[in-house]
C-alpha cells in the first residue's frame, strides 16, 4: 500500500467529516419523526375513539381485552418513544482497533478530560482520521438502531389501527 499524500488525507478526512454530519442529521431526524408521528397516531387514535363511540376498554368488555388494548393498540405509542431513547452514549460499541488508540476528542466527556490542559494534551495526540472514522462509525450504528425501532413502530401502527378496524367490522357485522 502506498502512502497517502497530504493533501488526500486533508480530503478523506472532509469526506469523513461530511459523513459524520450526515449521519448526525439523520439521527436527529428520526427523533423528529417520531416525535410527530407519534403525535400524529395520538390525534388519529382519538379520531377513531369518536367515530367507534370509544377505545377497546372503555366498556365492559373484561381484564382481557383491556390488555389487549394496551398491547396492541398503545404500543406504538411506547414504540415512538423508544425511538427517541438511544443516544450517542447507549450507541452500539465500537472497536477501538488502531495502533495508538483513540483519544475520543470528537465527543468529549467530561469524566476523560476533566481540564483544559488535558483536552489539548488529547487533541494534540489525536490521530484525526482514525477520530472521524470512530465517530462516523459509531453514529452510523446509533441510525441504524433508530431506523429499525422507528419502522418497527410504523408497523405496530398498522397492526393497531387494523385491530381497531376488526373491532369496528365486529360489532357491524
Amino acid at each position: 500500500m502506498s502512502p497517502v499524500s497530504p493533501s488526500d488525507v486533508s480530503t478523506q478526512r472532509q469526506y469523513l467529516q461530511v459523513s459524520l454530519e450526515e449521519a448526525q442529521a439523520t439521527v436527529r431526524a428520526y427523533d423528529t419523526k417520531a416525535q410527530i408521528v407519534g403525535i400524529g397516531y395520538t390525534f388519529a387514535l382519538n379520531i377513531v375513539a369518536n367515530v367507534i363511540g370509544g377505545l377497546p376498554g372503555s366498556g365492559g368488555e373484561g381484564p382481557i381485552f383491556v390488555l389487549l388494548f394496551w398491547a396492541v393498540v398503545m404500543a406504538p405509542l411506547f414504540l415512538f418513544g423508544y425511538v427517541l431513547y438511544p443516544s450517542r452514549r447507549s450507541a452500539p460499541l465500537v472497536n477501538d482497533d488502531t495502533e495508538a488508540g483513540l483519544e475520543r476528542t470528537l465527543y468529549v466527556q467530561t469524566s476523560r478530560y476533566k481540564t483544559v490542559t488535558d483536552l489539548q494534551a488529547a487533541v494534540a495526540r489525536a490521530d484525526w482520521q482514525a477520530e472521524l472514522a470512530y465517530e462516523v462509525l459509531k453514529v452510523s450504528k446509533l441510525r441504524e438502531q433508530k431506523r429499525l425501532r422507528f419502522i418497527t413502530a410504523l408497523y405496530a401502527t398498522m397492526l393497531s389501527f387494523g385491530a381497531l378496524a376488526l373491532k369496528q367490522f365486529s360489532g357491524v357485522i
